[in-house]
């Protein structure tokens, strides 16, 4: 006979009263459950068999009604989704989309021909559109987004834009679907030199879907890669319950993982099938395969420690850099403008500067050389700044030869020069008159 001291019973006593005291309803399954789905619109908790569905109401548990499901094939993997108030089964491995008919028979609702190419794809409804993520299939994994289209019931690929960044390839990943945002992060991906071998992915990523950017957060710091890990969401924020029975919360924007002290109750969940969440409840299937409810704030009233869920410094390492590129391009720039300018010539009020020379000339000789820089002037042009009303039609003309004449003196001693900066020219307009133009293949680097 063996005897316990009056510690030993008050303990064997409480742990033996855990299941009574913290739940509060339970449903015995006779099938093996495949998975859980929350109906909120009808305030009901379905869990669907291989074989069945049933639905049962959300506060007492109490089977409403059960329906059998006949598949077109007894090997296929079926995933339910509840899209406007209708329910689906997709295919977990293909593009297949059945809706269950009165009869208890799953019907083709898709016009779709993929197959075997979803496997670990993420599924979600996007403005009341079937979406999917990622995915592996024929030893090659997919990074984009796919989704059904309503008027030909195929799946098509989602545009993204042509200047996204571009993504990871992954399956079996975390995604959270949030607004007008799509998160991604852990899962595997398959070496780009085509082994079979998964790799762990560490990369958190964002897409908008307003801009139709990908962005990579950071680097992820807890290890969420293998299959082991449960998930659900209350619709604000994303938990994850990983295979020892630690429960996380993830918050992707503010860039926070919480993680709660382990509460007995965990050990029991069936780590096999996600649970779902409503009204504070938590629903779940457990290990003897009974469906069981908890008040969510029992789980999640005592907090172990708060870690950042990505490292960032690799993106701040990559600003960094550019911040630094950018920087040495203006720098180089300035001192490319510095150069520039000490070697051009500097056109000012009253003449011309080249580094530490000087020239002067008048507002007219200043005024023909700024117009043939920028455009051909016309001999008759140059005529009509500098005649003068006193003079004769010859004089006018020597003094306009001998203006262009002084500029092209003066300059050529400013810059040491044995070429003209004034070329005269036959008239591009009429070859029967004279031009000046600028001497670009000598002076252009000048100015």
């Amino acid at each position: 006979m063996m005897y316990f001291s009056k510690g030993l019973y008050s303990l064997f006593i409480f742990i033996f009263l855990i299941p009574f005291t913290s739940f509060s309803q339970q449903r015995a399954i006779p099938e093996i459950t495949e998975r859980l789905i929350l109906d909120s619109l009808t305030n009901q908790i379905l869990y669907v068999t291989s074989k069945s569905l049933t639905r049962l109401d959300a506060n007492s548990l109490e089977i409403l009604e059960t329906k059998k499901i006949v598949k077109p094939n007894a090997w296929i993997s079926l995933l339910p989704v509840i899209k406007q108030n209708r329910l689906l089964f997709l295919n977990q491995k293909g593009g297949e989309v059945f809706q269950l008919t009165e009869q208890d028979s799953l019907v083709r609702v898709d016009n779709s021909d993929i197959k075997n190419f979803f496997i670990g794809s993420s599924i979600f409804i996007k403005n009341d559109t079937l979406m999917r993520h990622g995915g592996y299939g024929y030893w090659t994994q997919s990074n984009f987004f796919t989704y059904l289209d309503k008027s030909t019931k195929e799946w098509e690929i989602y545009p993204i834009s042509l200047t996204s960044k571009k993504a990871t390839t992954v399956s079996n990943h975390f995604a959270i679907n949030k607004e007008n945002f799509f998160y991604f992060f852990g899962g595997t991906y398959v070496n780009h030199l085509g082994t079979r071998n998964e790799i762990p992915n560490n990369e958190v990523w964002s897409f908008n879907f307003q801009n139709k950017n990908w962005n990579l957060l950071g680097k992820l710091k807890a290890n969420f890669s293998g299959r082991d890990f449960r998930s659900f969401t209350d619709g604000k924020h994303s938990y994850i319950l990983d295979g020892k029975a630690t429960l996380f919360k993830v918050n992707i924007e503010q860039n926070t993982l919480t993680e709660y002290k382990i509460n007995p109750i965990l050990h029991l969940f069936n780590n096999d099938i996600d649970p779902v969440i409503f009204n504070d409840q938590l629903y779940y299937i457990n290990k003897s395969s009974m469906l069981k409810k908890v008040a969510f704030k029992e789980l999640t009233n005592k907090i172990e420690k708060v870690t950042a869920l990505y490292d960032t410094e690799m993106t701040v390492i990559y600003l960094l850099i550019s911040f630094g590129l950018v920087f040495l391009c203006i720098a180089f720039f300035g001192i490319y403008r510095y150069i520039k300018s000490r070697n051009s010539l500097v056109i000012l009020e009253n003449g011309l500067k080249y580094r530490s020379k000087f020239i002067e000339l008048d507002v007219m000789a200043l005024t023909i050389l700024k117009r043939a820089i920028t455009r051909e002037m016309e001999f008759t042009e140059i005529y009509a700044l500098v005649s003068k009303n006193h003079l004769s039609k010859i004089q006018n003309e020597r003094i306009r030869n001998q203006y262009i004449d002084k500029i092209n003196t003066q300059i050529k001693w400013l810059l040491g020069s044995n070429h003209d900066i004034l070329i005269i020219v036959k008239s591009s307009f009429d070859a029967r008159y004279k031009s000046v133009i600028f001497n670009k293949d000598f002076y252009d680097k000048f100015i």
